[in-house]
């Protein structure tokens, strides 16, 4: 074998090379990519919904606890009330 036939026979392996690693990339990698996106994007919007739960959760809380005070004030008031009204058998 020449030289010539050798430098032939590897730029054609290296030509080759080249050919399958574009297809490979664009067959495999390029769709995988685009996964990868399309989950970040779903991920991220997930945190987004998850923080304005976790808001809405909080301001909930906040309500039921004025609500509860609100409740526990308007039994006391009630109680003197009967207290006053029932003669004190409460």
């Amino acid at each position: 074998m020449t030289r010539l036939e050798i430098i032939n026979m590897v730029a054609q392996s290296v030509v080759i090379a080249g050919f399958l690693t574009g297809a490979f990339s664009y067959i495999v990698l390029t769709p995988l990519n685009k996964s990868i996106e399309g989950l970040r994007t779903i991920v991220q919007e997930l945190k987004d919904e998850l923080r304005y739960s976790e808001q809405r959760r909080h301001e909930l809380q906040e309500r039921v606890a004025k609500v509860e005070a609100s409740a526990a004030s308007a039994h006391h008031r009630l109680d003197r009330i009967d207290s006053i009204i029932g003669g004190g058998n409460a």
